[in-house]
């Protein structure tokens, strides 16, 4: 596999990503790409790229599905395309930094390539829905431990892998219960005010699959790099909404992006993220 198989692989990742993220929130098997009123999109269009390039980002109107509610607009957003693009980017920049930083096999780069796609498409689901599916969590988990059976030879072994994820989930369920009670102590003083924790149940298991990926000790690295990539963009949105004047409390903000960032980080990067973090 070489640069161009790799940014290859990103694309037609990147239209697969965008599919699964139509559907997985859904509960809806998955399915060939289509239009948001469920009409299927012709092949041309099977890719966000070539849907804007050809002008058919809309279904033609006998295509439409009538079962469905024809209210629902049926235009394909930006997210179609920029997927792709950031995956080509991503995918790229992995087989790079995999081959001639970490010196993986093309069957160890394989996985990186795979996990980069089940990051972004974990990422794109929380951002739109505010929920992270159990499948690719699974998909994740199953590919850390046929890496890890496939070059034993290669960081984390299974050791550092299981201690990094037990490591991960006691952290994130005690800062999980801590945001609860949080939660409810601020339900009492603010009863009309939804109750909402800083973490959810979903996000502690992202965090054990990114301590699983890792290994211990870098599952330290990882949760630190999340918690700071988290508070400040917390700031950022506090800061920005404040002046807008759009500013709620007890609003929501998605966290899966922050530890999926942290992890790939740490996986290609390892030692340069340690001293960033550990060196501030």
């Amino acid at each position: 596999m070489d640069v161009l198989l790799a940014a290859l692989f990103g694309l037609i990742a990147g239209g697969v990503v965008n599919a699964l993220a139509d559907d997985l929130p859904a509960g809806r098997k998955p399915r060939l790409p289509r239009y948001l009123d469920g009409s299927r999109r012709p092949v041309l269009a099977w890719l966000g790229i070539a849907a804007f390039a050809l002008g058919l980002r809309c279904p033609p109107s006998s295509d439409v599905d009538k079962s469905l509610d024809n209210r629902q607009p049926a235009l394909l957003s930006s997210r179609y395309p920029l997927v792709e693009l950031a995956l080509l980017a991503l995918t790229t920049f992995t087989y790079t930094a995999a081959k001639n930083r970490l010196a993986l096999s093309c069957e160890e780069t394989l996985i990186y390539l795979i996990w980069v796609a089940l990051f972004v498409l974990l990422a794109v689901i929380d951002l739109e829905h505010m929920r992270i599916p159990l499948p690719p969590l699974l998909a994740c988990v199953l590919l850390a431990f046929v890496r890890a059976l496939a070059s034993p030879q290669s960081p984390p072994t299974f050791a550092s892998m299981l201690a990094g994820a037990l490591c991960a989930c006691l952290s994130f369920s005690l800062l999980y219960l801590g945001g609860r009670s949080l939660a409810q102590l601020a339900a009492r003083r603010h009863p009309q005010q939804p109750q909402l924790t800083a973490l959810g149940l979903g996000d502690v298991y992202l965090m054990t699959v990114g301590g699983l990926i890792v290994g211990f000790p870098h599952t330290l690295v990882l949760m630190t790099m999340t918690i700071v990539l988290g508070g400040i963009a917390a700031a950022g949105y506090m800061l920005a909404t404040s002046r807008s004047g759009g500013y709620q409390r007890f609003s929501a903000i998605p966290y899966a992006p922050f530890i999926l960032t942290s992890v790939y980080a740490v996986m290609l990067l390892r030692g340069d993220v340690s001293q960033l973090i550990f060196g501030l």
